[in-house]
């Protein structure tokens, strides 16, 4: 299981913004600086999205591992 920071565009929804791993502590310190504090990374990787939140994902779900 993973958490991921999704968020939506103007076309699309539910988009992979960022994966923060396994652990919530984690993964809520990186959303909380994503909005809030953001580094010059986060602002490249949240660029035009809105509504960004945590999502837990399931191991088989995580395409992103087998690439």
């Amino acid at each position: 299981m993973q958490y991921i920071i999704k968020g939506d565009t103007e076309k699309y929804r539910d988009c992979l913004v960022c994966v923060c791993g396994s652990d919530l502590e984690s993964a809520n310190k990186a959303l909380d600086r994503m909005i809030n504090n953001p580094t010059d990374n986060d602002l490249r990787l949240k660029d035009g999205h809105v509504n960004l939140r945590l999502e837990l994902v399931g191991d088989k779900n995580c395409w992103w591992d087998n690439i």
